[in-house]
């Protein structure tokens, strides 16, 4: 079962996600298949229509969220305490999330797969993006809301997954994250499973969910897959296109705001005032819609510049100061230290491992 993005999706598919948050359909597949891990019969727990409903749909289809939830909390009223979304998480491996999984394996390092996974999350799912990075002590990925919507759900499924991968990435069993649900803290034993599960500090009534350990985890090499630079730059190439056709048909606040960042990243046009003009809101207004999204204007405009800078470094065809220019930096050495803070290296050094 695969919850991936295929390489052309339909124009129909595409609008399905313009006004509702949702997730690809691979999730509700997903959740019948750990049901049966789990040796629970989905015809006591949901309707016969339903059930029809979710075995003929397209697995690369897009359906709103809150159903998917309500399915999982079905099964959860089921199950007598079990954490249905922590569970699901153990049965999935990256490859099971199609070329998404697969940059991740075709990375050299724990960061550049957070990056890779952050960068192109939006195809799976439109309630959330994940930030991934390091600061001085810690390894963290952060969940970022695209609306008003949040799923406790799809927060506990995603964390779950990123510690498994990240273990299984890096063949390093004994990983130990600390972890911050939004939710409000649950009994005792609900708890303990998420203890076990992250290894590390669990706590709730956070304003994100967030992922954290030991700054030195981001430089864990990836020891499962082809640690290819040919097939990472292929599977980048692919997944650009899939993000370029999403942002030009969504009709998503925050792809509209990436949509536009990007295409002023040369011009250096990318002020507040800007972009607010171009998308027909005052400058305040968009402050007032990141910032319900935990986001400032300064960190999404870097994050599209990070985004940017590994397909323009990567590319031979260009030098280096090509690359600063069209990342609209004003000198090379301000573009120098942006990179090595995002990466780790230098743009140089970076080109040269590729």
């Amino acid at each position: 079962m695969s919850i991936s993005s295929p390489s052309n999706r339909p124009a129909s598919q595409v609008s399905e996600r313009n006004s509702l948050c949702t997730v690809r359909a691979g999730y509700f597949l997903l959740l019948l298949q750990t049901l049966a891990h789990l040796k629970l019969d989905p015809a006591d727990i949901y309707a016969p229509a339903r059930l029809t409903e979710v075995s003929k749909v397209d697995p690369n289809a897009f359906r709103p969220v809150e159903e998917w939830d309500a399915m999982v909390a079905q099964a959860e009223e089921h199950a007598h305490g079990i954490d249905i979304a922590v569970k699901m998480a153990e049965f999935i491996k990256p490859w099971d999330t199609g070329a998404i999984g697969f940059i991740t394996m075709a990375c050299r390092t724990l960061r550049e797969a957070t990056v890779a996974l952050g960068q192109f999350f939006s195809l799976l799912n439109d309630v959330y993006k994940l930030d991934g990075g390091t600061n001085e002590d810690q390894f963290q990925v952060v969940m970022i809301p695209q609306g008003a919507v949040r799923s406790i759900y799809l927060e506990r499924l995603t964390l779950s997954i990123i510690v498994w991968h990240a273990r299984w990435l890096s063949k390093r069993p004994d990983l130990v994250f600390d972890v911050a649900f939004t939710f409000d803290a649950p009994d005792p034993e609900r708890v303990l499973v998420y203890q076990r599960t992250f290894g590390g500090q669990v706590s709730f009534g956070s304003a994100q969910g967030c992922l954290s350990g030991p700054t030195a985890y981001a430089d864990y090499p990836v020891a499962s897959g082809p640690n290819s630079d040919q097939v990472h730059d292929i599977l980048r190439n692919q997944l650009m296109a899939e993000m370029e056709l999403l942002h030009q048909s969504s009709s998503g606040f925050m792809h509209r705001v990436e949509y536009i960042l990007q295409s002023r990243l040369e011009s250096g046009q990318t002020g507040l005032e800007d972009v607010a003009g171009e998308l027909g809101v005052s400058s305040r207004t968009l402050q007032s819609r990141l910032e319900e999204s935990g986001l400032s204007y300064r960190a999404l405009l870097d994050r599209m510049r990070h985004a940017q800078a590994l397909v323009y470094v990567s590319d031979p065809t260009l030098n280096l100061i090509q690359a600063a220019q069209m990342l609209g930096f004003a000198t090379q050495s301000t573009f120098q230290r942006a990179f090595k803070r995002w990466t780790g290296m230098t743009p140089g050094d970076y080109r040269r491992r590729r």
